[in-house]
Parts: structure tokens; C-alpha cells; sequence
């Protein structure tokens, strides 16, 4: 009798201890370095790499056994591909090291002088009138503008948003181009909207400029096309109350490539948050929920949240009927803890609430941390139209990088993921 009772609590300690485990931080690992391999050339639209993860997510998918559905838009982006060759004052330079080109910059295959180009004269009109004036040969050169030289941080601020949307400009600049001198390249983004635009943007580093005379050498083919593109959904259906249900999410695009050469990995941003759903979905798919599970992967989040606003635009559920969206976005690392972004609106409060005191019983993250809403990932448009949606990300550890060539699964930690998932799955099984 004892040794029966003996063996019945070593098997609920085995199936416990095997529900643990199933937040498999190897498996997200596997998941990341997929997603991050120079055959998803960055998960962008340059050689249609968000097409190849979008496939090898349907098969992870399949590989559980769960039925998905695609869903197709298409949206007007700029792809970069091919050769990319700046050559200045003789000099070959290196991709990200030494130059980054704007993603909406037209391609362009020419040898252009530089003109100098005080970057005050550029938020004064008369002044920047006079320059072309005087200036005739600007309108076949490229102008070189130091922003180094700018130490105030609100005239930078102006500066970096009139660059930001140079493409919404046409004629108000009788140049090539636009050559930034800066110290350290910012963070590449291909979410500035989409518009045709007549003007090459690049980013050169400071030192590499002649102080006396420049020229460029710029060969680069930047094609402006309609991209189709899709976001996949799986479902687990539950077992008390299925026409009710939780949603999953996570985007599984990134910023692709720069030309042939500089590709952008996105581990952090947005590979782990993708894993991180995969590994969830084949947990409810072994430990369903009450309620149904919707899993939702969106493409093009980094083009503005064109997927997820897609998506609610054209629900393949009834969004009135889901009882929380969980968002899982840049989820390497968490040494710090997590912050859950919108947890302070009326219909997410609660399930906050839940996950703080989960944490404070199970210590399961560093900390819990909340902000109000934000535009800031794919949740956002559930919320726009009333749906209770959060978004968790990681605070603090080694996460590889941002929006940058070295944000690669190398370089990121995952020592806080299956305490995320346990968290996660906890509030979940608790949602009333």
C-alpha cells in the first residue's frame, strides 16, 4: 500500500514536471536560428523573404497537427536587391560599417560631386532658396549635410523627422540626393510609409569624409513594387467554452535586406516572439484551454502593423468574442522582468492584475512591470477596435541588438523564456 502510494505521487511529480517542461526554451532556440538563417534573407520583402518564413511556419504548425489558414494582402514597398556599391573618393566602403541607405531611396547608378550643405540652411527657407540660387551645380550633385555638427538635440529631432519623410517631398529640393554624416548608424526602419520618391538618402560616417573636396561613386537598383504577403493562423479548439477564446500573436517579419551583402536578422525583433508562440501553441495543444486558442502570426509589422490592421479589418473569428489578445514581441533576454504594454486600460487591468500575483506567488520573472498603450506592435489594432489586448516584452539581459545587422541568436539570451511561459500560460488557464 505505501509503495502504491509512493508510485502515485513519483507519477504526479513526473506529470507536473513534464508540463514544465513543456516550454522548451531548445526548441524556441531551434525555432530562432531558422528564422534568423541567411535563407529567410531577414524575413523582409527583398527576395521575398517573408514568404519563405511564412512557409516554414506553416509547416511548424503542421508538424503539431494544426490546421492553419493564410491570410493574403498585398501592400506597395520598396525591395533592395542585388549588388550595392558605394565607392567615395576612391574608396570602397562596407555596408552598415561605413554607409546605410534609406529604404525608400530610388536606385541609382551614378558618379555625382558632393556640395556641402550647412544643416541650418535646411530649416530656413529664404536661406536654402539663395543656396540652389547660388548653387547651380547642386542640382546634379549629392549634398553632404554634418549632422555631428548639430549639438542641439531638439534642431537633431527636426532634422532626423525632415529626412525621415524626404520621400513625401517632390520638388522641394534641386539635388540627387542626401549624403548624412553621423558618428554611429541609428536603427534601419522600413515603417516610414511608402511613397516614390526622386531622392537618395544615405548615412556616411563622419571620418570617411574629404574636408576639402568629395565625390561618390553610387550603384544600387531599389525597385518599388506591389508585395504580397500573408499572415498564418492556427487554431486549438477548447474544451469548455469554445466559442469563446484566447489570441495569440506575434509578428514574424523583420527589415530583410541591403542588397545582396547586409541582411538584418531580427532575433530579437521579432524571431524570439515568434518561437515563443510556436513553443505556447504545442503546449495548448497538449494542455488545452477552456477556451478556444487562435494563434495569429502577422507579416508587415514593420511597415506600420499592416498585418495585424489587416487582420481586424478582416477577422477570420469573431474578434467580440475574444476574452484576451496576448502580443509576444521581443522576448530575448528578460534578466529585468517583462513589461506589459496597455495594462492599464479597463479590459486588460484585471489580467495584468493576474500576472502580477502570479509572479509575487511562483517567482517566476525579476518583476512585472506596466505602460500605458502604445503604437508601438501588433496589439494596438485590436485595441483600436475594442478588443482587450496586451503586449508583453522583455526588460534587461543580452538581446543581440536593435533593428541593426547584429541582432542575431548569438547574440541573445534566452535564461528568462520559460519563466515568461509559465507566467503566461498560468494567467491564461486562470482568464474568467
Amino acid at each position: 500500500m505505501v509503495m502504491k502510494k509512493f508510485a502515485l505521487i513519483v507519477l504526479c511529480m513526473l506529470a507536473c514536471f513534464g508540463g514544465l517542461q513543456a516550454q522548451d526554451s531548445n526548441s524556441v532556440r531551434k525555432d530562432i536560428d531558422a528564422l534568423t538563417s541567411r535563407s529567410m534573407f531577414g524575413r523582409g520583402y527583398a527576395y521575398h523573404g517573408d514568404s519563405i518564413a511564412a512557409d516554414y511556419i506553416v509547416k511548424r504548425f503542421q508538424s503539431m497537427q494544426l490546421e492553419t489558414k493564410e491570410q493574403e494582402y498585398k501592400f506597395p514597398v520598396y525591395a533592395m536587391e542585388g549588388p550595392v556599391s558605394i565607392i567615395l573618393n576612391g574608396k570602397v566602403l562596407k555596408g552598415w560599417e561605413d554607409f546605410v541607405i534609406a529604404p525608400f531611396s530610388p536606385t541609382m547608378h551614378a558618379s555625382l560631386p558632393i556640395v556641402d550643405l550647412d544643416y541650418r540652411i535646411l530649416l530656413d527657407q529664404p536661406a536654402l532658396d539663395n543656396f540652389f540660387a547660388k548653387n547651380k551645380k547642386a542640382k546634379k550633385s549629392m549634398l553632404y549635410v554634418d549632422l555631428t555638427r548639430c549639438q542641439n538635440a531638439d534642431t537633431l529631432k527636426t532634422l532626423q523627422r525632415l529626412f525621415g519623410m524626404l520621400q513625401r517631398f517632390k520638388d522641394s529640393f534641386r539635388c540627387k540626393g542626401f549624403i548624412l554624416g553621423v558618428d554611429e548608424m541609428s536603427a534601419w526602419t522600413v515603417g516610414m510609409g511608402y511613397h516614390k520618391c526622386q531622392y537618395a538618402l544615405i548615412y556616411v560616417k563622419k571620418h570617411l569624409m574629404d574636408a576639402k573636396k568629395n565625390t561618390i561613386k553610387i550603384s544600387y537598383t531599389n525597385e518599388a513594387r506591389q508585395h504580397h504577403t500573408r499572415n498564418v493562423c492556427a487554431m486549438i479548439p477548447g474544451t469548455e467554452v469554445p466559442d469563446s477564446m484566447v489570441v495569440l500573436t506575434a509578428h514574424y517579419d523583420h527589415l530583410g535586406m541591403m542588397g545582396e551583402e547586409v541582411m538584418f536578422p531580427g532575433c530579437h525583433d521579432n524571431a524570439s516572439g515568434t518561437a515563443s508562440v510556436l513553443d505556447l501553441a504545442n503546449y495548448f495543444r497538449l494542455h488545452p484551454l477552456k477556451y478556444t486558442v487562435e494563434i495569429v502570426v502577422f507579416s508587415a509589422e514593420e511597415a506600420g502593423l499592416l498585418g495585424s490592421t489587416y487582420f481586424v479589418s478582416h477577422p477570420l473569428f469573431d474578434l467580440k468574442k475574444v476574452k484576451m489578445v496576448v502580443n509576444l514581441d521581443l522576448m530575448c533576454g528578460g534578466d529585468d522582468g517583462i513589461m506589459v504594454v496597455n495594462a492599464k486600460d479597463s479590459l486588460t487591468n484585471g489580467f495584468y492584475n493576474s500576472l502580477v500575483q502570479l509572479n509575487a506567488d511562483s517567482h517566476w520573472v525579476k518583476e512585472v512591470k506596466a505602460r500605458d498603450n502604445a503604437a508601438n506592435s501588433d496589439h494596438f489594432p485590436f485595441t483600436e477596435k475594442g478588443v482587450p489586448a496586451i503586449f508583453i516584452y522583455t526588460l534587461g539581459g543580452r538581446t543581440g541588438g536593435y533593428h541593426n545587422p547584429y541582432d542575431t541568436s548569438a547574440g541573445a539570451s534566452l535564461t528568462a523564456y520559460q519563466g515568461i511561459a509559465h507566467l503566461v500560460i498560468e494567467a491564461l488557464e486562470q482568464l474568467r
